[in-house]
C-alpha cells in the first residue's frame, strides 16, 4: 500500500463516524490486497468484532466498545506505516 493509500485511508478514517463507516472501512482495508499483512491483521480483528452485530439495529455497548478500541488501533498501525514510507521517501 503506498503513502497516497495510507493518507487517503486516515482521512477517510477521521471521518467515519458510525460502527457501520468503521465496518466499511476495515473490510476494505481487510480486502485490499495492497495492503501490508499487519494492517490487514487489524483490519480482520475489527471486521470480526462487529460482523455478527453490524446489522442489529442495537448492539452490546461492550462489544462496540472493543471494536472502538481495535479501529483506533488499525488507524494507528496505517498512520506509523504512512510515517515510515515519509521517512524512507525523504531520508528523514
Amino acid at each position: 500500500m503506498g503513502n497516497d493509500h495510507h493518507l487517503l485511508w486516515l482521512r477517510a478514517a477521521v471521518n467515519a463516524k458510525t460502527h457501520r463507516e468503521i465496518f466499511a472501512l476495515a473490510t476494505e482495508l481487510y480486502r485490499a490486497e495492497t495492503a501490508s499483512l499487519s494492517v490487514r491483521k487489524a483490519a480482520r480483528k475489527v471486521v470480526k468484532c462487529l460482523g455478527d452485530v453490524i446489522d442489529l439495529p442495537i448492539a452490546n455497548a461492550v462489544v462496540l466498545a472493543k471494536a472502538d478500541r481495535r479501529f483506533a488501533a488499525l488507524v494507528e498501525v496505517v498512520r506509523l506505516e504512512a510515517n515510515s514510507q515519509l521517512v524512507v521517501a525523504y531520508g528523514c
